[in-house]
């Protein structure tokens, strides 16, 4: 046996052994019990299959699963497959499926349902999930209970792009031959998670209950779980500080809220669980729109912004300031990138550099002889309001007028995956490497308009294609490290947006509510594991 393969084996050794220990259920867990959870706004869709984001994925999650799942620390442990085997030379993936699976119409789960999720259905309905696929030359499998994945080359994050959140598992009878994004069963998905669809009242709220006949035999704890829909950021933080809602993330409540809930200290606020989203804060730019196909007024336009200030009164201090496209916290980061320092001198000498001359009035007025206007999109929910309206005064001291445009969620989706923006403030993730989140925010070959979480933004730099490209084949972690670096200080410098802050979010829940965060996912997991006290 080669050497080579001896770290293999031993890395199999190691995974199972993680997944032992995460299996096993803690003896002062019981079942019973409904859980209530709060939303801001009514779900896009409950189907991960399509573009989603936290309103979605905070349902679908307990719903649906992918083959494998993460801790805390990023290591890969069991779902739908149980284990699973990669070839010496990095190409070959086998994976064991569990035994007993059902979907939640009763119909077994087999190898069949993987094939089709990830050869026809995934492709064809998320384009994160095409990309990440890309150097697959074959999926086949071999018996009901095995999938073996063949790649064309070793692709370094291969196995982490596998979690339900990122590629769900869907039912291939249930799908296979429709129209995808019309089929009937989107409104009662069915999936294989430890909890089932039972009625989503839109606008007032989703409730699923415990799968029976889930898998893993002894979970999931809870009878029920209803997600609470409640626009208003004011009456989310009473229902939760009064008991009416027992779970809450950060997204749905404001700074002043989370402030509070910290000094008195009667709540748990569990900063983990957020790790493979990673999301950052920012001003996501249109650079088909005029004047930001300039490169000098976006550099004038991220000058114009404190970013300190924005951190300590908007957010309440709570998060970092960030330095480009990948967070802090993700593998490959740098600061090693041009700054773009709060600096009204030197904003105001990039706008006359690109020719924007000023009025009578003190505003701008473009080559074109019009005054200077950008169309700001409102992420919905709190702090984002607040948020513009500080950057409309900061963009107004430098001759920039802002026209502020709200939105709710569904309708923000939609204007960003069409287009329909100057700036449009935004938080995205990193999903836990640079080669699948940066990497769908920035490489030109996922400019798609009506998709979201692609690129958006119409950013399209060759160099930069061509250096992600590398790095979604170089094996070896220095060499990765040396062309994100590379990437991340081009991509500064060209400003397809206004990086503000690496975000620190909680899950935020009662004391009596018990392993909310066992995964790498925060209120995005199964919560499989957790119970009330009785």
């Amino acid at each position: 046996m080669t050497e080579g393969r001896n770290r293999h084996f031993k890395l199999i050794a190691r995974t199972l052994a993680i997944c032992a220990v995460v299996a096993a259920p803690a003896l002062a867990q019981t079942k019973g019990g409904d859980l209530t959870a709060v939303m801001r706004a009514d779900p896009k869709g409950l189907i991960p299959a399509f573009p989603h984001g936290g309103d979605t994925r905070i349902v679908a999650a307990k719903i649906f699963e992918g083959l494998v799942d993460f801790t805390t620390k990023l290591e890969p442990v069991p779902a739908l497959a149980k284990s699973w085997e990669i070839s010496s030379d990095g190409t070959v993936y086998t994976f064991r499926l569990q035994s007993g699976v059902k979907w939640h119409d009763g119909e077994p789960f087999t190898s069949a349902d993987v094939v089709f999720s990830l050869k026809e259905m995934l492709p064809a309905t998320n384009a994160a999930a095409k990309q990440a696929l890309t150097q697959v030359k074959s999926i086949e499998a071999p018996n009901d209970e095995t999938v073996v994945i063949t790649l064309n080359r070793p692709v370094p994050f291969f196995l982490i792009q596998f979690p339900g959140q990122q590629m769900p598992i869907m039912p291939k009878h249930i799908y296979q031959g429709t129209d995808y994004a019309n089929n009937p069963a989107n409104a009662k998905p069915i999936g294989t998670g430890p909890f089932k669809m039972a009625v989503w009242q839109r606008g007032s709220f989703v409730r699923i209950v415990r799968n029976e006949d889930y898998w893993n035999r002894e979970l999931p704890y809870l009878n029920s779980i209803t997600f609470r829909i409640m626009p208003d950021a004011a009456s989310r933080g009473i229902a939760l500080e009064t008991g009416d809602v027992q779970v809450s993330s950060s997204l749905e409540l404001s700074s002043a809220d989370m402030s509070r809930f910290k000094r008195t200290g009667e709540l748990e606020m569990n900063s983990a669980g957020w790790e493979y989203f990673a999301a950052q804060s920012m001003l996501h730019i249109n650079m088909r729109s005029a004047p930001l196909d300039d490169v000098n007024v976006r550099k004038a336009l991220y000058h114009a912004i404190d970013r300190k200030f924005v951190l300590d009164n908007v957010w309440e201090g709570v998060g970092k300031i960030s330095t480009g496209p990948v967070s802090a916290t993700t593998k490959y980061y740098t600061p090693k990138v041009t700054s773009y320092d709060f600096d009204v001198k030197k904003a105001n000498a990039l706008l006359d550099q690109a020719g924007m001359k000023t009025g009578s009035d003190g505003m701008r007025v473009g080559k074109d002889g019009n005054p200077v206007k950008i169309k700001l999109l409102i992420l919905p929910g709190e702090p984002y309001g607040r948020l513009a309206e500080y950057v409309r005064e900061a963009w107004r001291k430098i001759g920039v007028q802002t026209d502020l445009q709200t939105s709710d969620l569904a309708n923000w989706y939609d204007k960003m995956a069409n287009w329909n923006y100057d700036i449009s403030i935004a938080a995205l993730g990193q999903f836990a490497d640079p080669g699948i989140g940066s990497r769908s925010y920035y490489h030109s070959a996922n400019i798609t308009k009506g998709v979201m979480f692609s690129n958006m933004g119409g950013y399209s730099n060759p160099e930069v294609d061509k250096l992600y490209d590398e790095a979604a084949t170089e094996m070896d972690p220095a060499k990765r490290a040396d062309l994100y670096a590379k990437i991340q200080s081009k991509i500064v410098d060209d400003v397809p947006a206004i990086w503000l802050l690496d975000l620190e979010r909680f899950t935020i829940s009662h004391k009596k509510v018990h392993n909310l965060v066992m995964d790498a996912f925060g209120p995005w997991g199964s919560w499989s594991q957790t119970y009330i006290d009785k």
